[in-house]
């Protein structure tokens, strides 16, 4: 297995994606509930494949991964060839950014001397693992809203 299973949830959200998947080997429901019970082996090397698919999949394309702790915005936008990082500190310690009431002071205090932003930008060793990674460490994909409004923001002060 390349990258980790999809858990129960994520397998039920994509449980037509995973009828087909079972379609191309010719396993229809029936077949399918008897391998879970008879051959569950097969069943587990099935389901591992089908993840490798979908993680393949989503980390072949260009997005958004964030990633919020109470002082610190970690905000990646994940192109073919490189990662951009947009990094957001609070040195105010009455503040937690991962509640709307700390992203609102975020938005009103960008210009605070309590804000630090930093740019980066990293050449990826394996984009799909360094990708990969970054979620396994907590981050989420997103759509970017939070990096694309603090990218503007700083366009518009430099």
């Amino acid at each position: 297995m390349e990258y980790k299973r999809l858990s129960k949830e994520q397998f039920e959200a994509l449980h037509q994606e995973f009828a087909t998947f079972l379609a191309a080997y010719s396993i229809d429901k029936k077949e399918w509930d008897l391998l879970k019970v008879q051959h569950l082996d097969r069943a587990d090397s099935l389901l591992n494949e089908f993840s490798d698919l979908v993680w393949n999949d989503v980390l072949n394309k260009n997005l958004f991964v964030e990633h919020f702790n109470p002082k610190h915005l970690f905000l990646f936008e994940c192109l073919e060839e490189q990662m951009n990082l947009i990094l957001v500190k609070t040195e105010d310690n009455l503040i937690d950014l991962t509640s709307e009431e700390g992203i609102n002071w975020l938005e009103d205090n960008m210009h605070s001397d309590s804000v630090s932003v930093f740019r980066s930008q990293k050449k990826y060793k394996n984009r799909k693992q360094d990708i990969f990674d970054l979620i396994e460490k907590g981050g989420r994909l997103s759509e970017g809203v939070f990096y694309k409004s603090i990218a503007s923001f700083l366009s518009k002060t430099s």
